[in-house]
């Protein structure tokens, strides 16, 4: 029995990567010491954590083979007056050694000395850098300022400590920062520091993990005409990013140990010894330099996944995901050290921001009180700039206050959701089309309906609503007001056959779908078993990835970035309470990492072996496949025609990366066997 194949349009089929041209390492914060009970991190349970997750580290590098490796600062953990400090340098030399590439060395203030900061106004020769602890650091470490070149690139070391501290020394590394950078006009240039600049804006008051005043701005100052392209700082043992001038700051997780003054980031209770040790949140940079730009990943140490992605250069369109969850908030870090104990600190939190980029995602969706927002308007602009595209949803017609947002961030929106009751749908008719002539973004409604357990948004128009879709297109003032309707695909159905459902019912008209895909409910799943459920929701992700690459004009929304425990509506989520990746994010970062940037003729067969949604693309096809198989589906032969089932190709288990060869016929047919439900797998023929 033959099964009918149900096809969507077709679209351009050029694969768009190039390889970059040279990559390299960044690691920060090892706190390396020959005995790691003197560790200001040390607990019971470390032994020899540090040391052993360097040697790790090392290999790892090692086997991805950049071309050279840079290390922030806080090489090892004694400070310059301690007893120790010779010997864990010693150690720290001795593991490094087995680098098979360069490795270059900045000085954090653990090695080199505490900045001079308003808890210490003045030189302190048990704390502060002093000219010995720079001798001192230069005998065992190397240079504290340098520069070195990599294929037109130029690299810029710098000691970050010396800023405001009078020292002779700082005024000479003023003197030579300005002189190399003039040297070298017309060069990519890189910045290598211990210390940020600032981790949330530039003019944020002077704390512990940032440069202080006058220091801060003269850095900035000093860079801003040189059109330096990255920053890269430690010190502070989490994930921030900032842009500013053109420049890309990155401040660096540790390889080893998490501040725990940061946990206050999240709305959970951390791991064991206050979230410190925590393998998603520590590992190492690696940076790809491409011709235009460069792309930086973060590798966590617990991350054997093989394959990357990043929103910067993942040009393929891309699923849009919900950011209901708080995606870029402030929060009040209880920071021990310097004033911070005695003030507030606001820090923005970009976990979020890196979970997204992490899995290569581009299109976003938030509601209008974003834009409303300074701070968060604020870096909407920024992503906005760096190729990222919003829908901006909102409940009733725009305001004057709401329409100026809109058109204040318009060079980043690629859709505005109307939400209203039917019953008010006619109303918005005339204010609609004049806010969809007036703007190069696309205008939908979104429809509600009041419920008896409470309000629920039920994400928009529903295909077996006949009456409903009859009402909307009958309507002759809907005709020209908007772009299209809200989509949702229900639960108990498969997002592909919800896609061709709105196609058709949208058949004969000028309108479009926007598609929501939710995962988010009263429920987890109807399904037998957690595994299963969890199984299913990553089903109906990874065919809304697949869906959104093989159909460059259509919005797809999934709602389940960060898992929900709490109130009444729950999901597996992406990626867990601390941003941290799940088989979700997984499978999301895989599918944007393997797919071609270009996909088309998408078609979809349920099989005994599963669900398989295929699409072709000039470097051959890609079959993504999904569950165990549907009850009462044809036989794998149903879509095995002519020689497909002998084809070989690669087979990946988009939640692990492991890949092996097999033939298509195989790889569909072991999907089978056996009563444990299975993961989406794809397969590039």
């Amino acid at each position: 029995m033959g099964m009918a194949q149900q096809s969507a349009g077709e679209a351009a089929v050029q694969a768009t990567s190039d390889d970059p041209i040279f990559s390299f390492a960044i690691v920060a914060d090892t706190h390396l010491t020959e005995d790691e009970s003197l560790s200001f991190e040390s607990s019971d349970a470390t032994g020899n954590r540090l040391a052993d997750l360097y040697n790790d580290l090392v290999a790892r590098v090692n086997a991805m083979n950049p071309a050279f490796v840079v290390h922030l600062g806080d090489i090892t953990d004694p400070v310059p007056v301690s007893s120790h400090y010779v010997d864990s340098a010693e150690a720290f030399h001795a593991a490094s050694q087995a680098f098979s590439m360069p490795y270059h060395l900045v000085p954090g203030n653990h090695d080199i000395g505490e900045k001079i900061h308003p808890a210490l106004p003045g030189i302190d020769d048990n704390v502060s850098i002093t000219k010995r602890a720079i001798d001192q650091y230069e005998q065992h470490f190397g240079r504290q300022r340098y520069s070195f070149e990599h294929d037109g690139c130029l690299f810029l070391v710098i000691n970050t400590m010396l800023i405001n501290s009078g020292l002779s020394g700082e005024q000479e590394q003023w003197d030579w920062l300005e002189q190399t950078l003039s040297d070298n006009q017309g060069k990519r240039v890189f910045i290598f520091a211990h210390y940020p600049l600032f981790l949330s804006d530039r003019n944020e008051p002077d704390f512990y993990d940032n440069i202080d005043e006058p220091g801060r701005s003269k850095l900035i100052d000093v860079l801003k005409p040189h059109q330096v392209e990255g920053y890269y700082a430690g010190h502070v043992h989490n994930y921030f990013y900032t842009h500013l001038n053109g420049m890309h700051q990155f401040v660096l997780p540790s390889t080893g140990i998490i501040r725990s003054d940061y946990m206050e980031f999240f709305r959970s209770t951390p791991t064991r010894d206050t979230g410190a040790f925590d393998p998603s949140k520590i590992g190492f940079f690696w940076v790809d330099v491409y011709t235009d730009l460069h792309v930086p990943s973060f590798i966590r140490s617990n991350n054997d996944h093989s394959h990357r992605t990043h929103s910067w250069n993942n040009s393929g369109s891309t699923v849009s995901v919900d950011l209901r969850i708080p995606w870029c908030d402030k929060v009040d870090i209880p920071t021990p050290w310097g004033l911070e104990i005695f003030e507030r600190k606001y820090v923005r939190n970009d976990y979020p921001l890196a979970a997204l980029w992490e899995m290569g995602v581009r299109d976003l969706r938030v509601p209008i009180s974003d834009l409303l927002e300074p701070v968060v308007s604020e870096r909407v602009k920024l992503l906005s700039q760096l190729g990222h595209r919003f829908t901006v949803v909102m409940f009733g017609l725009p305001n004057e206050e709401r329409r100026a947002a809109l058109a204040d961030h318009a060079g980043g929106i690629r859709a505005v959701e109307v939400v209203g009751l039917f019953n008010q749908w006619q109303p918005f008719a005339a204010p609609l089309r004049n806010l969809r002539e007036s703007s190069d973004f696309e205008v939908y409604l979104h429809a509600v309906r009041p419920e008896v357990e409470g309000w629920n948004t039920h994400h928009g128009m529903h295909v077996d609503l006949g009456d409903e879709i009859a009402w909307v297109l009958s309507e002759a003032d809907l005709k020209d007001a908007v772009d299209g309707f809200v989509f949702g695909v229900r639960r108990d159905m498969a997002p592909f056959d919800g896609y061709l459902a709105a196609q058709a019912c949208l058949s004969g008209t000028s309108h479009k779908a926007l598609l929501h895909v939710p995962s988010v409910g009263m429920y987890w799943s109807m399904a037998s078993n957690d595994d299963v459920a969890e199984k299913e929701e990553l089903a109906r992700v990874a065919e809304a990835v697949m869906m959104a690459r093989a159909l460059p004009d259509l919005s797809v929304v999934i709602d389940n970035f960060v898992e929900l425990d709490r109130g009444y509506c729950s999901c597996w989520g992406l990626v867990d309470r601390f941003y941290n990746p799940k088989d979700g994010s997984r499978t999301v970062r895989a599918l944007h990492a393997l797919l071609p940037q270009r996909l088309g003729n998408l078609t979809c067969q349920n099989t005994s072996a599963g669900r398989v949604l295929s699409a072709t693309s000039d470097q051959g096809k890609a079959a993504l496949l999904c569950g165990s198989g549907v009850a009462g589906s044809g036989d794998v032969s149903d879509i095995l025609a002519g020689d497909v089932a002998d084809t070989q190709g690669r087979l990946i288990d988009l939640v692990t990366g492991h890949e092996i060869r097999s033939d298509f016929g195989t790889a569909l047919a072991e999907r089978t066997v056996g009563d444990t439900p299975k993961g989406p797998a794809l397969f590039l023929l």
